[in-house]
């Protein structure tokens, strides 16, 4: 009967991928219980079977549609061997579909695997890291994606930028008080004194972070009454939309960009992800306003 089941099976994936059945919602696959009944002997070798259709899958992909389907396929391979670990990383890569301009569908599915993976695997730092990524990148869940890479942060032999980027991130999110707590934390167990003096600035940063943001707005609450944007920050103080001038923990000068963002002289960048093409626009920004960088003096 095995010997019957692997030649059957290898002549089916032998033959040139096809497209498969399907319905609007996926292709047409077997249910899972009558698998778990007929292949209960075989569920590795079906677990197998559906892993190479996942591959075929992709390899006739062209559409959003169609790599949604890799999906089904990964996921019915991990329901038949919950253990087969590669599926799901795997699936979750390769799900994910740019339509353009960063336009990412799919994403859902991707997170899905992972997760489900993450029951299998609950220390996988693969399927944590990944997902992660999924929150930050597609979501924009920045709070979720750094619960996931504190969590990782926690593990022997961690990178000690993966508890710098949550901390960031927690920023970014707004979270303040959870980004203040988790910086002192991570200050107060510091092995050394240069993570030690790196949280601490960390610190500083996110209460900078906080009190850019409330300038930020205070200058949307003046625009939309007034229908114009401040020029300087102290105009907001005037105005009354400010109860005083604020006060950098880094002993910076508050002022307002050209497009209408607070930032501060302690540094130019605010608390937040920059890709290479938002460095470059913001190295813009400051050059119009008369700001330059030093010489070799880069935006994180």
């Amino acid at each position: 009967m095995v010997l019957v089941l692997a030649v059957c099976s290898i002549a089916l994936m032998a033959e040139k991928p096809a497209k498969p059945l399907r319905t609007q919602d996926g292709p047409i696959l077997p249910r899972r219980e009558l698998l778990e009944i007929v292949g209960a002997a075989q569920k590795t070798l079906l677990a197998d079977f559906y892993w190479l259709q996942a591959i075929q899958q992709v390899g006739r992909a062209n559409t959003a549609t169609e790599y949604r389907d890799v999906y089904f396929y990964a996921d019915l391979a991990t329901d038949l061997d919950a253990k087969f670990r590669y599926v799901y990383e795997w699936g979750a890569i390769t799900t994910p579909f740019n339509l353009g301009r960063e336009q990412w569908v799919n994403v859902d599915l991707s997170s899905q695997l992972l997760i489900k993976g993450l029951t299998a695997f609950p220390d996988d730092r693969r399927f944590l890291f990944q997902l992660a990524y999924n929150k930050m990148t597609y979501d924009g869940d920045h709070a979720a994606a750094a619960d996931l890479l504190m969590r990782m942060s926690t593990f022997p032999d961690t990178p000690r930028y993966l508890a710098q980027l949550a901390t960031r991130l927690y920023a970014q999110a707004g979270n303040f008080d959870t980004g203040l707590q988790m910086a002192e934390m991570l200050r107060d167990g510091a092995e050394d004194d240069e993570s030690r003096a790196f949280y601490e600035h960390r610190i500083k940063e996110i209460l900078r972070e906080r009190v850019l943001t409330q300038i930020d707005g205070a200058i949307k609450a003046y625009e939309q009454a007034r229908g114009e944007r401040p020029k300087k920050v102290s105009v907001l103080v005037g105005a009354g939309y400010l109860k005083q001038m604020p006060v950098d923990p880094l002993e910076g000068q508050f002022f307002i960009d050209r497009k209408g963002r607070a930032r501060s002289t302690s540094g130019l960048y605010r608390l937040e992800m920059y890709d290479q093409a938002k460095k470059d626009e913001l190295k813009e920004d400051l050059a119009a306003g008369g700001i330059q960088l030093e010489d070799g003096e880069e935006l994180p």
